[in-house]
Formats: structure tokens, C-alpha cells, sequence
């Protein structure tokens, strides 16, 4: 009899919560002193006109990298607080309450809960505690002594190497990915999505709608 367990892998932004990254990005601009004001400015003209929209063409993976040089220098203690302070102001007054439902309903399935997100581990881990959930694959920061030395440690998310991830988690935690399930948003989860048995479109893009009605996946709403 096989023992291998089904799990359930997250997106966050647009899936767990009615945010985007450019908002973490602000948020932390707007309170780490040793962020340029250029960087201020640029996030805030993207995040408060059209050209947010750019994310979906350029590289997050490049962005990511080069929004986070501007950390070095800053403890890691500082980034924590900051992280918890996120999780409260920001990212839980925009969580999805049917997302909420569905992750007690994945618990009592007794499904492992996994948050996938190219955001960092010291806002995700709190985040998942704060809902429900018990594993995070995230982006981390290089320390040194601990301060940030504004580099990320690889593999960065979200890019190729998140399937990778997904499958090293799964082969770890004897998870049968052919039984479990993916909450995702957008074209840019595909691949995810492809590797489970269990795909489900959550307010996804135009295109993740179109593909997910052709191959018969689920796609539903959450407010």
C-alpha cells in the first residue's frame, strides 16, 4: 500500500490575496531608509499607473534580483519586523475569505498545504502561520553576519527553477504530486499547474481562463 500523501501547492498574489508584489516592493521602499528615493519614485509610478502592467512582460526573476540590492546593509532583524508588520498591514486585510475556507477544507483532507511565492521567506513564513498553512517555498536573502548583503540565494522564484523546487519538496515530504492539487492565477503558473493532477484556476488571466477551459481544469473565484 502505498503511503505517499497529496498536497496542495498556493500562489499568493492574486490567489491567497487581492495584492500584487509591487505592493510588497512599495511597502518596503517606503520604510527602508537605505532605499533610494529613485526606487521609491520608480515603484511608485509603476504601482500608481499603467506600466505596473510591464510586470507581465518583463523577467520577475531580473526584477527581483535588482530591486534587492538596495537591502544590503540593512540586519536581518530589521527585515523580520518589517516582514510581520507587512503580513498584518498588508497582506492579511486583502487575504480571500473563500481562500481561508479552502485551506480549512484542505485541512480537514489532512492535504499538506504548501505556499509557493517568489516573495521573501521572512514575509511568507509568517503569512503561512497566520493562515493555516505549514510549508513555504520562497525567495531568502544572503546574510552575512547578519545583515543582507542584497543578494538572493539561489534558485531565485519565480522562474524555471520553481518547478524544481516543487518537485524536491515533493520527493522529500513523500508527496504523490499525481494526487494533489495547484491554486493558481496565471499563465505564468502553467507549468506548476501542469505537474499535479489537480489544477485549479483561481480568478485567473485571460489566458490561464482559455487553457484551463480547453483541458476541462476547474476555474473558480474567490472574493
Amino acid at each position: 500500500m502505498s503511503t505517499e500523501k497529496a498536497a496542495v501547492f498556493y500562489d499568493v498574489d492574486g490567489t491567497l490575496v487581492h495584492t500584487n508584489i509591487l505592493h510588497v516592493y512599495v511597502y518596503y521602499a517606503l520604510r527602508l531608509p537605505k532605499i533610494s528615493d529613485k526606487a521609491r519614485k520608480l515603484l511608485l509610478m509603476m504601482l500608481f499607473s499603467p506600466l505596473y502592467l510591464l510586470m507581465e512582460q518583463m523577467s520577475h526573476v531580473l526584477f527581483s534580483k535588482l530591486f534587492y540590492k538596495n537591502y544590503k546593509g540593512i540586519p536581518e532583524e530589521r527585515l523580520r519586523i518589517l516582514g510581520r508588520e507587512l503580513v498584518r498591514d498588508g497582506l492579511m486585510p486583502n487575504v480571500y475569505k473563500d481562500a481561508l475556507d479552502r485551506i480549512k477544507q484542505a485541512k480537514k483532507m489532512k492535504l499538506t498545504q504548501v505556499i509557493v511565492s517568489g516573495s521573501l521567506d521572512f514575509v511568507m513564513q509568517p503569512f503561512a502561520k497566520e493562515i493555516g498553512i505549514d510549508h513555504v517555498i520562497a525567495n531568502s536573502l544572503e546574510m552575512k553576519a547578519g545583515v543582507a548583503t542584497g543578494a538572493l540565494i539561489p534558485p531565485v522564484l519565480p522562474g524555471k527553477e520553481r518547478l524544481k523546487l516543487m518537485k524536491d519538496f515533493a520527493a522529500r515530504e513523500n508527496i504523490d504530486l499525481s494526487k494533489s492539487y495547484v491554486f493558481a492565477d496565471s499563465k505564468f503558473d502553467l507549468e506548476m499547474m501542469e505537474a499535479v493532477g489537480y489544477p485549479v484556476a483561481v480568478n485567473p488571466d485571460n489566458k490561464l481562463k482559455k487553457i484551463a477551459e480547453q483541458r476541462g481544469w476547474p476555474v473558480v473565484s474567490f472574493a
